[in-house]
């Protein structure tokens, strides 16, 4: 009986989904060992015919076989195969009918056919607590406070004990962009637009936490209790800190409210706290004002960022952002 083993686009809808465990052990399989691998048309046909799992996939699939030789040319499935043996489990199983390849191996996979951007987009969205929805652009659609897939250090660690993966090089120096809890989709591109080289349209800045603990002093009466708060994106070493402000926050009284006691809480620690709203990424002038500023606080001078409207600057945006924003 043939099986379906889900890679790049086809793992990442199983993922967005929800069909992918996010308390999982993988399978060790040598490429020998899926021999069974579906690779026709038809047995992809059949196999979505009895997988409700396979079933759920938009076309054309994206599966994993063992060899070159066993690729067929197809509209509805795309082959991609390993260029070297992995001796390490990197297989999930979803159902009797589909396996998927584990997170650290998508983002190898992923990397070779995709740019910088898009891919780091990906290994910081399977580093943090969501996940985006699986055909749609609308962020209403995201799934938030989840536990994360992996983290950096295992795809890195991953990476570096597979290195004859093809592409695995270039994975390895994308994955020094990726950054462990990213809480948001928005949270991820405000971090690739303000943190990728200039080269790739963003603005070069130093990378940040994420999400980070910080040790806070809350304000209860006369009395000083320990406690925790977040951070979106954390510069420690100018003890930054920026947050999002999403319209649902914009437009709550209460959230408002809470977001002003949490922001005197961090700036109580030594801390400076920027708001950033939805309105304000959209104006590209005002959205520089502050990478400008961060850049103040960082000790960077900004003309290094190669400030203004550049080119990929532009396009960058227009990869990351709403059509709506970039009007």
């Amino acid at each position: 009986m043939k099986k379906f083993y889900a890679t790049e686009g086809s793992a990442i809808q199983l993922i967005r989904l929800g069909l992918f465990p996010r308390d999982y052990t993988p399978y060790a399989f040598a490429p020998s060992d899926i021999l069974d691998a579906a690779c026709r048309a038809r047995d992809i046909k059949s196999l979505a015919a009895a997988s409700d799992t396979i079933a759920m996939l938009s076309t054309p699939y994206t599966v994993l076989i063992p060899e070159h030789t066993q690729r067929r040319a197809s509209k509805l499935v795309t082959s991609r195969t390993l260029s070297a043996e992995i001796k390490e489990p990197y297989l999930v199983g979803i159902d009797d009918d589909c396996l998927c390849v584990i997170p650290e191996l998508l983002f190898a996979l992923y990397c070779q056919r995709h740019d910088l951007a898009s891919s780091v987009q990906l290994g910081l969205e399977l580093c943090g607590t969501y996940t985006c929805p699986a055909f749609s652009d609308h962020m209403c659609f995201t799934s938030y406070d989840l536990s994360k897939l992996t983290d950096v250090a295992s795809i890195r660690g991953f990476l570096s004990r597979n290195p004859g993966i093809y592409g695995a090089r270039r994975a390895a120096r994308y994955a020094r962009y990726v950054q462990d809890c990213s809480a948001s989709p928005m949270e991820t591109n405000l971090f690739l637009l303000l943190c990728l080289p200039t080269s790739e349209g963003g603005y070069g800045l130093p990378l940040p936490e994420l999400n980070a603990d910080l040790p806070i002093i809350q304000y209860l009466g006369s009395k000083h209790v320990p406690g925790i708060r977040y951070g979106d994106l954390v510069f420690q070493s100018a003890r930054a800190v920026l947050e999002y402000q999403s319209i649902e926050h914009h437009s709550d009284p209460d959230k408002i409210e809470a977001d002003e006691d949490r922001r005197d809480d961090i700036e109580a620690s030594g801390y400076t706290v920027m708001f950033i709203t939805p309105a304000r990424i959209k104006d590209f002038d005002r959205f520089e004002a502050v990478a400008q500023r961060l850049a103040y606080y960082l000790g960077i001078d900004f003309s290094q960022c190669v400030p203004g409207r550049t080119d990929k600057r532009i396009a960058l945006r227009k990869k990351l952002l709403p059509a709506s924003w970039n009007v």
